[in-house]
């Protein structure tokens, strides 16, 4: 089973009591100039205001999740778009995608003086390429079932540059 990131639902409560208490001492200090008006008053509204604000700090440190590698991944499109480095430099804006099984779409523009392409492979295996342009866009259309793939440019030495991803389909 994959792992999901933590709820954020204890970070909101801790965020909004921080956020209610700052109102209150606003309101009270605006109203009462002499507001906290006893010593112990003012170590009372300084000790609460450090618990709130280490146990909205502790929230968000607690329930902070980033995805990591084999983690679920929503994937919500069966397209991914890609953009060749603008430069010249053999390479694509992403390094990895997601997407739905089924047919998948994947575009790639290329403004770049360098021809470029888009391969999708399983293993050693091919299963699709775009076809080879400059200065436009194309799009390779292939079906594919959950797993993981490779994306690349067939161009000579692109690929070994660098230009290539991972497809995760889910």
């Amino acid at each position: 089973m994959l792992a999901a990131a933590p709820s954020k639902v204890p970070f909101y409560i801790a965020g909004g009591l921080l956020a209610a208490w700052a109102v209150v001492l606003a309101i009270n200090g605006i109203r009462r100039p002499d507001f906290p008006s006893s010593p112990g008053g003012r170590r009372g509204v300084i000790g609460l205001s450090f618990l709130l604000v280490l146990g909205a700090t502790s929230m968000a440190i607690v329930t902070a999740g980033e995805e990591h590698e084999g983690e679920a991944a929503a994937a919500t499109s069966s397209e991914l778009d890609l953009t060749a480095d603008p430069s010249g430099v053999a390479a694509y804006d992403k390094k990895s995608g997601t997407v739905k099984a089924g047919a998948v779409t994947i575009k790639l523009t290329n403004e770049s003086p360098l021809d470029h392409n888009v391969a999708v492979a399983q293993g050693s295996r091919e299963l699709g390429h775009s076809d080879t342009i400059k200065g436009s866009d194309t799009e390779l259309k292939v079906d594919l079932q959950p797993g993981e793939y490779a994306f690349y440019c067939t161009v000579d030495g692109h690929r070994a540059a660098g230009m290539q991803g991972t497809l995760t389909v889910r």
